[in-house]
C-alpha cells in the first residue's frame, strides 16, 4: 500500500489515505485525479496501462489499485 501512497503524493492528493474507501463514489477523487494516477503508474512501471484497466471499480480503493496493478503488471 505505501506505492499507492506515493502514486498519490505524487499527484498532490497527500490527503487520500489507504483507510479511505468508495474513492470515487464519495467523490473523493475524479477523473482528472483518475488520469493524473494513470500517468502516475505508467512512468512508474515504464509502460502503458491498457484502457481495459482504466475503470472506476478499479480505483475505489487502496485495495482495487493494488489488485488492478497484480494484474495489469503482474
Amino acid at each position: 500500500m505505501k506505492e499507492i501512497k506515493e502514486l498519490f503524493k505524487a499527484i498532490e492528493r497527500e490527503d487520500i489515505t489507504s483507510e479511505m474507501n468508495n474513492l470515487i463514489s464519495d467523490d473523493i477523487i475524479d477523473s482528472i485525479d483518475i488520469m493524473a494516477l494513470v500517468a502516475e503508474i505508467e512512468k512508474s512501471y515504464g509502460k502503458a496501462l491498457e484502457a481495459d484497466f482504466i475503470r472506476a471499480e478499479n480505483f475505489e480503493s487502496f485495495e482495487a489499485i493494488s489488485k488492478m496493478l497484480k494484474e495489469a503488471f503482474g
